[in-house]
Parts: structure tokens; sequence; C-alpha cells
């Protein structure tokens, strides 16, 4: 069986969802660096643990949440992210959505903040657990695939 892998991706804390084909979430996770490290020792380390996580679990696809700029270093930061990691899952499809697809698709409205996200994730899905708004974006990012494919129903309007 192949997983998908969602991943919403930063420098300092990148989160990530493994589904498995039906759209249950298996493993959510995100990987910690700190800023005293330098940026190719914290690329490093999140390429360890995604290289290690594509030994536990074979895939051939992946969801990212696609880039935006907002201050120049914070950007080129998340830029490195993100070409490691398309990089090291090359062999894989590779969907992205923009950040206001996501609360859009999960919420109803495109301007919902990240705590509206993990709220309404967590009302259609009690049991999930989340350390940190990345892990619960990463859940996020890759329900918008699982959506749009017809494979989860989904109302974003219900209470």
């Amino acid at each position: 069986m192949d997983y998908i892998y969602a991943f919403d991706l930063s420098l300092s804390s990148s989160g990530v969802c493994i589904f498995d084909e039906s759209g249950n979430p298996i493993k959510i996770m995100s990987v910690p660096t700190t800023s005293k490290m330098e940026h190719k020792d914290r690329l490093k380390v999140i390429a360890d643990n995604w290289l290690e996580l594509r030994r536990q679990y074979s895939t051939d696809l992946i969801i990212l949440e696609s880039g935006f700029s907002r201050h120049a270093a914070s950007t080129q930061a998340i830029f490195k992210v993100v070409g490691l990691t398309q990089y090291l899952f090359n062999d894989c499809q590779q969907f992205t959505y923009a950040p206001s697809t996501v609360k859009k698709i999960i919420t109803g409205n495109g301007r919902a903040d990240k705590i509206e996200v993990q709220e309404k994730i967590m009302k259609l899905y009690p049991d999930l657990k989340f350390d940190n708004m990345d892990q619960s974006d990463s859940v996020g990012i890759g329900l918008c695939w699982f959506i749009e494919q017809g494979i989860i129903p989904w109302r974003n309007n219900n209470a």
C-alpha cells in the first residue's frame, strides 16, 4: 500500500501528515529545528526525517502548500525546505494548494485563520491530537486533495 504525504513546510517546524489511500491520517508529526542552527544543519535534520519516513511509509504522491512571499529572508528559508522536499520526493506526483485555497476548502472562508482551520478539522476528526499548528495545517493541506478527489465527503459550512 502506498501512503500519501501532506506537508506544511518551514525551516523552523515542518508539519507532515501521512494518510492511507482512504484519507485516514496514519501519522502526524512535525520536525522542529532551532534558530541557533545553521540553515544547512536544519535542512539536514528535515531531510533525515523525510528519508526515514520514506523508509517506513512508501509513497508516490505528496501534497504541499504552495509558496508565498512575505519577507525576503523567511521566504528564502521556506523555499529551501520546499526545494529539498520536492527533490527528496522527485519520483512522486506532487500537488500544491495555496493557503487561501486550503482555508476555503476546509472552512468555507479563504481568509480563515489557522485556529479556525484546526477547529474545523477537530470537529470532524475529534480523535486527532495536534502538538502545534504545523501538524494541523499539514492535515488540512492533505484533506484538500482527498476532498477534491471525492474520497472524503466534506461540508465546510456545518457547525
